[in-house]
């Protein structure tokens, strides 16, 4: 595709063509599979896919403030093994996690009374606990103020843990539309959720 027309298929997508976002997965879905499936990443096949989509809804978002100084292949490129590395850190981070929550200090010439365990706690403070289950709670309950359609495809998601592939067979639509659905639908619920927490 030239140059110019990816430009306008760029624009259009911006506007909210679903038949664009449609055109433009098929056109990039190969490479991205393509990056994210590199054997030296060490996905599975379902890893590949669900980071395949997250991969073009960060597009969705990104999208409005690509101004064009690179191809959007190269740009696609950028996301693809940006989110590769995030997944992989992601995925190390919870690993260390795990090994940091028991480590025994044992020695066979020790005796039992001499045996440790070091326990690390990395996660929140009581008092953050408290402010986060808050505000978890408050989103929960916002939730059905949304219309049906955003309530769906949050639950289907975020709740019920569904890839962007089930998801579109699901309720028959293409992921172009699914991505934008749920970005739109995102923004509504962090907004009413800041409205309701009077944070900014």
């Amino acid at each position: 595709m030239q140059t110019q027309d990816v430009g306008e298929l760029v624009r259009l997508c911006i506007s909210g063509d679903n038949r664009a976002w449609e055109s433009l997965y098929r056109l990039y879905c190969g490479r991205v599979k393509r990056i994210v499936s590199w054997p030296k990443w060490g996905f599975t096949s379902s890893q590949t896919e669900d980071i395949t989509q997250e991969v073009f809804l960060e597009l969705v978002r990104s999208l409005p403030n690509y101004r064009g100084e690179a191809q959007l292949s190269t740009f696609l490129t950028h996301l693809a093994k940006n989110k590769c590395v995030s997944e992989l850190r992601r995925k190390l981070a919870k690993k260390r996690g795990k090994e940091d929550k028991s480590v025994s200090l044992e020695d066979e010439r020790t005796s039992f009374e001499e045996h440790q365990i070091v326990a690390v706690d990395g996660g929140p403070t009581p008092e953050e606990a408290v402010v986060m289950k808050e505000e978890t709670d408050t989103i929960v309950r916002l939730i059905p103020t949304l219309s049906e359609e955003c309530q769906q495809v949050i639950t289907l998601r975020f709740f019920n843990d569904r890839s962007y592939e089930e998801i579109c067979s699901e309720l028959d639509i293409p992921l172009g539309t699914l991505c934008s659905r749920l970005k739109r639908c995102l923004l509504k619920l962090r907004k009413a959720a800041e409205k309701k927490l009077g944070t900014r």
